[in-house]
């Protein structure tokens, strides 16, 4: 049996991958409540803004299933958000805190509670976030973003060093889903071009229907996570998979 902790599954990317593990038990961790429930194993709620009480929950969801050592946990940090979009001279500190927080500090504190909870585990255990490529490449607009998928880039590097130093037998690579048809276009799509000297060009993605769907893009992601040699790279592109 798979048990798989997934972020987000209450829409885009993390809803459709919930959808895609069909083979698996889904634990599913969202800021809101998930309204379709059918192939959800467990639910949790949890404000990623809240620092202080994830440290205090996170547990409490990684020990919510006891696997046996013929199982395998994975942990699935989709859930992402690119505000603020905005010039770096129109920034404000809340705007940049929320946003690291949703992608740099909830994810990591997840990967710190499923380290931490299954590192005496025998049976297989994964890690995989999902970054962007804007982690690479400077994007006007997009400083935060840009810099907190740059982040969790980082984190899942020194992971895997920490991994082999720690002896956990835990492997980890961060996913490039490319450019997806979801919530976030929208957001993307509703920028102030002021801010945003790109917005043309990504609405010209959707008109052209040059976004990818986010079921394609989940059935990319199972590929990735269930792959023999999972591990052997530190990244994964969606385009060698879809």
């Amino acid at each position: 049996m798979k048990y798989v902790f997934l972020t987000g599954t209450n829409r885009g990317l993390g809803e459709a991958a919930a959808k895609a593990f069909t083979d698996s038990r889904i634990i599913s961790i969202t800021r809101s409540s998930v309204e379709n429930t059918d192939n959800i194993y467990k639910a949790f709620t949890m404000d990623f803004n809240d620092t202080d009480a994830m440290e205090q929950f996170v547990p409490e969801i990684f020990n919510s299933v006891d696997p046996d050592e013929n199982d395998e946990v994975y942990l699935l940090n989709v859930a992402g958000i690119v505000d603020p979009v905005k010039a770096v001279s129109n920034l404000s500190a809340e705007e940049m805190l929320t946003n690291y927080k949703v992608n740099v500090v909830a994810p990591t504190l997840l990967i710190q509670g499923f380290v931490n909870r299954f590192k005496e585990f025998g049976g297989e255990k994964r890690i995989v976030t999902v970054t962007s490529g804007a982690a690479r490449s400077p994007v006007e607009g997009w400083s935060v973003y840009c810099s907190s998928k740059a982040a969790v880039n980082m984190i899942h590097s020194v992971l895997d060093k920490e991994n082999i130093h720690q002896g956990n037998n835990i492997k980890s690579a961060v996913f490039y889903p490319g450019v997806i048809d979801t919530g976030m276009q929208e957001v993307i799509r509703a920028s102030d071009i002021e801010e945003f000297p790109n917005l043309d060009r990504f609405k010209e993605y959707k008109e052209t229907n040059k976004l990818a769907k986010a079921e394609d893009v989940a059935a990319a992601l199972y590929k990735v996570v269930t792959l023999e040699d999972f591990g052997s790279k530190e990244s994964y592109d969606v385009k060698d998979y879809i």
